[in-house]
């Protein structure tokens, strides 16, 4: 038995050639496209070749037309996972990684992605997330990230008066001549 799309009435008729002359979204279209091919009297696997698409999601597709009318026809909402992180989460994410970390008494001066993580969510400022997805919200932001870069620091408190000091004490290098 070949599946066709059900008789059509003349207000679906017009809505599904306003579909097809200027549709919305691409999906809107395509879906019409198949209908009308449909109502032509084209079967399920010419249809497919037509518009290359697969036979058992038009077979769905007219299924549910015949079954819900236009309202199968339109997009639904994306499934799966959801963001990783909300608005709010991620404006702190965003405040804090802007903030020196002694501020918040971490010893060290520069945030790792991996670091800032870590202190998110111990502080259960955020939910668990993964670095690149924290990545990709300083990113959205315009908050880079470089390489941290250390460098020894003496514990001295007159050690910026000492550093340029010795200057004087060491004899300049004379020049040579012969």
């Amino acid at each position: 038995m070949c599946l066709f799309v059900r008789k059509l009435t003349a207000a679906e008729s017009r809505m599904l050639t306003r579909w097809l002359r200027d549709a919305k979204s691409v999906v809107r279209m395509r879906r019409a496209q198949v209908l009308a091919f449909s109502a032509q009297g084209m079967r399920v696997q010419q249809i497919a070749a037509t518009l290359r698409m697969h036979e058992e999601y038009l077979r769905r597709l007219l299924r549910d037309f015949n079954d819900e009318g236009f309202d199968a026809l339109k997009p639904r909402p994306h499934t799966g996972r959801r963001a990783s992180l909300t608005e709010e989460e991620a404006s702190v994410v965003a405040e804090v990684a802007t903030a020196p970390p002694q501020a918040f008494g971490r010893p060290f001066n520069q945030w790792s992605l991996r670091k800032l993580r870590q202190f998110l969510i111990d502080r259960k400022l955020i939910v668990p997330v993964t670095v690149p997805t924290l990545r990709s919200v300083l990113k959205e932001r315009k908050i880079s990230f470089q390489r941290t870069r250390t460098w020894k620091r003496s514990n001295d408190p007159a050690f910026d008066a000492k550093k340029n000091g010795s200057s004087g004490s060491t004899a300049g290098r004379q020049s040579q001549r012969r």
